[in-house]
Parts: C-alpha cells; structure tokens; sequence
C-alpha cells in the first residue's frame, strides 16, 4: 500500500488545492489534487489542461460522514513549483467547467 503525505495545501482562486507526495524505493511521486465543488462532466475532465486526471472522493477534512470529489494526477521527480503552477491551471479549469 502506498502512503500519500500532504506536501502543500492552498486555495486557489476559491478551489482547495494539495500536492501530496510519496517514495517508493529511491523514487519520489506527487500528486496533485483540486477539489470539485458541484460536478465535473467527463467531457469536461477530458479537456483539463493535464493528461492523466483521475477523479476520488475523498473524506472532507474535520467533519465525520461528509465526502467531496477532487480530481488529481500524478507526476514523479522533483519539480513542485511547476506543479504548483499546473494544479492552479487545473483550479481555474475546475472553476470555470462545474456544472
């Protein structure tokens, strides 16, 4: 099993961002994550400006039984400002394709 540790955690632009990471062996992964207020269609994921996003629901931090949906995708090496920047580009998509 694969243990994600928070790296980051934001607002963007009203939208709760994360970058998560994890080593497995000598690599590091990250992952990052916006959450999805009201929806996203699928065409809508399918034209995200980031190839691979996947969606999660995931439990809502500090409150028991509520779950919300984010999107994410994942990216191995060291590079965490360009990831920053490429979960605020997925933030803006997020906001601007909820139904």
């Amino acid at each position: 099993m694969i243990l994600w540790q928070t790296a980051k955690r934001w607002t963007y632009k009203g939208r709760k961002c994360e970058i998560q990471r994890t080593n497995v062996d000598d690599a590091t992964q990250y992952r990052g994550l916006v959450e999805v207020e009201t929806g996203l269609s699928d065409s809508a994921l399918a034209a995200a400006p980031v190839a691979g996003l996947r969606r999660r629901n995931r439990p809502k931090r500090h409150e028991d039984g509520e779950y919300r949906e984010w999107v994410y995708f994942e990216r191995a090496g060291d590079a965490i400002a360009d990831l920053r920047e490429e979960v605020n580009g997925l933030a803006e998509h997020v906001r601007d394709a909820e139904v």
